[in-house]
């Protein structure tokens, strides 16, 4: 059963702005720290991917902030809900500490989509409790149990 839909869309600029007057803390504060590894590779590689990444993160947590109903509240913090990539690339959200305590007290589990452009980025979080989405159904009979 679906609980929860949240989304957020925001200008890469203006988070690249506020990156800049913070000298990276912006990053240290928003990132876990596996995010924190992919994105100083990639800001290493080219700054404006690094940025993107950044968004695209930032965006997530917002989504997801909103999805589970909390807001920027505890256990909701910004480190403890990390986006990361599975083996085929696809976005999944890994959450720690407190926050993943809730999420399995709840019988939450999450589904991100993110997405960037060059001037902006948007993420999309469906929450649902008790069984998991179904992904990777081919045939509408694999559904029936």
């Amino acid at each position: 059963m679906i609980t929860g839909i949240g989304t957020d869309i925001l200008k890469i600029d203006r988070l690249k702005a506020t990156y800049e007057r913070t000298h990276g803390r912006l990053a240290e504060r928003i990132l876990g720290p596996d995010e924190m590894q992919v994105f100083q590779a990639r800001l290493a590689r080219n700054e404006s991917r690094g940025m993107a990444y950044l968004a695209t993160r930032f965006a997530a947590k917002e989504a997801f902030s909103k999805a589970i109903g909390l807001g920027m509240h505890m256990p909701m913090s910004w480190r403890a809900m990390q986006t990361l990539n599975d083996a085929s690339g696809k976005p999944v959200v890994k959450c720690s500490g407190l926050l993943q305590e809730f999420m399995e007290q709840q019988s939450f589990s999450a589904q991100v989509s993110i997405s960037d452009e060059v001037d902006v980025a948007i993420a999309f979080v469906v929450v649902t409790q008790g069984m998991p989405l179904i992904t990777g159904i081919t045939d509408p009979k694999d559904m029936i149990g």
